[in-house]
């Protein structure tokens, strides 16, 4: 039969006590329910309203700012990894939230002071619940079988040429009745569709990483250098370069 270890018991006595003296504030259970629910629905304006109504402050009388930070980083990385499964269950694809998480968690390691980390665990949520306001856009629930792991090979199948040959042999069904079903379905053709999730990616790449053009080119298989800035011009409207030196102009 299990037991409660009583070192375990002591340290959260002496936390508890600790906490109280020093006034301590922990956001409410309720607090990061609403938070949570926020970003599963992809409810941006309840989610502003949802923080305008926190603490401004949560440390009390703790005097050493390390120790205010390090509490605030294990605290971010806990409120990241919850943000990151509400995402998706609110339906945003499981690769991209993932890989968004960890990309929160590398900058949240980099901070140095706890305003800045507060400000960047706001930021956090509210690109979640973005993406996923976004990716409920297109109902999942309205493809059929067939579609729907077409979408996610191409979502999530390595960074290879996808050819409509290839597509139909996974479902079964001929290219001439792929490329209609999936243009019936989405709206869209295969093409265009195969496009857009490129471009997401090399999007986050240009803003999360140092990659080059040319190796960011390379490793999504496009064809050439310049043929991914044509294209990725084509459906933002900018080149990669000014995607990426918009965006590198964000403060965190």
């Amino acid at each position: 039969m299990y037991k409660m270890k009583s070192d375990i018991n002591f340290s959260l006595t002496h936390e508890m006590l600790e906490n109280a003296e020093n006034e301590r504030i922990h956001t409410s259970y309720a607090q990061e329910k609403a938070i949570l629910e926020c970003v599963s629905n992809g409810d941006i304006h309840a989610l502003e309203n949802t923080y305008y109504s926190l603490p401004t402050t949560v440390y009390g009388k703790m005097t050493s700012s390390n120790s205010k930070l390090k509490l605030l980083f294990y605290a971010s990385i806990a409120n990241t990894t919850l943000v990151t499964r509400y995402a998706i269950e609110g339906g945003l694809n499981e690769e991209t939230a993932f890989s968004l998480s960890d990309v929160y968690i590398r900058k949240m390691e980099q901070c140095t002071d706890v305003d800045a980390l507060m400000k960047l665990n706001e930021q956090m949520a509210i690109e979640f619940t973005l993406r996923v306001a976004e990716a409920k856009k297109t109902p999942k629930n309205y493809y059929s079988p067939a579609i729907s792991r077409v979408i996610d090979y191409i979502y999530h199948g390595k960074n290879k040429t996808l050819t409509l040959n290839q597509l139909a042999s996974l479902v079964n069904l001929t290219p001439k009745y792929l490329s209609a079903l999936f243009h019936k379905e989405t709206g869209q053709t295969l093409t265009v569709f195969i496009h857009k999730v490129l471009i997401e990616k090399a999007q986050n790449l240009l803003a999360h990483s140092d990659y080059s053009l040319g190796e960011i080119s390379t490793y999504l298989n496009f064809s050439s250098q310049s043929y991914f800035i044509s294209i990725f011009k084509r459906y933002t409207g900018i080149t990669p370069g000014q995607y990426r030196k918009m965006h590198r102009q964000i403060s965190w």
